[in-house]
């Protein structure tokens, strides 16, 4: 709410009561201080913590984990490993994922999304003969931003390539309230 001045009052006048202002700048002077406190407070409940603590929820520094266990994978389908719900707010989101083949592997790749079974705008990928039956890690290549007004929930997703054998997949999924 933006405050205005009242103009049309003399804002210095010497009252018969000994007051020097009218009633009308009396109150928008209290109405700048009113906001101005406001104001502190809010700055003060969201600067996070600097005690060593864990953030409480809603706190800038809120920090959230998920892991999930072990997930079947078909060769070139987009498949969900981790899923993580967020509260409103802004987060930065990232995750890595453990392939675990038993045959020959020839491309992997890990994503975050807010959308299940889909690649967000950051991910990593590794391609060409990775090996047989040999495990692979990879990151989600770097955090994701998280902007919501409503819950939501972030996926972590991994996709691979392999002409024998089985794949399967775990990972783990964690995101920190940035404001």
């Amino acid at each position: 709410m933006a405050l205005q001045p009242p103009f049309f009052d003399p804002p210095i006048a010497d009252y018969p009561s000994g007051q020097q202002h009218s009633q009308a700048w009396t109150e928008y002077h209290q109405s700048v201080a009113d906001q101005l406190a406001s104001t502190a407070a809010t700055i003060a409940a969201n600067k996070g913590v600097t005690d060593g603590s864990d953030a409480v929820a809603g706190q800038i520094g809120e920090y959230l984990t998920a892991s999930g266990g072990s997930v079947g994978l078909s060769s070139g389908t987009i498949a969900n490993i981790v899923t993580l719900a967020l509260t409103p707010g802004d987060w930065d989101v990232e995750g890595n994922v453990v392939f675990n083949p038993t045959g020959a592997v020839t491309f992997v790749a890990a994503s975050v999304n807010v959308v299940s079974a889909t690649f967000g705008a950051h991910s990593t990928a590794n391609a060409g003969t990775l090996g047989t039956a040999l495990q692979h890690r990879i990151g989600t290549g770097g955090s994701t931003r998280v902007v919501s007004d409503a819950p939501l929930t972030a996926y972590l997703v991994a996709q691979c390539l392999f002409s024998t054998g089985a794949m399967d997949a775990t990972g783990m999924l964690w995101a920190r309230r940035v404001r």
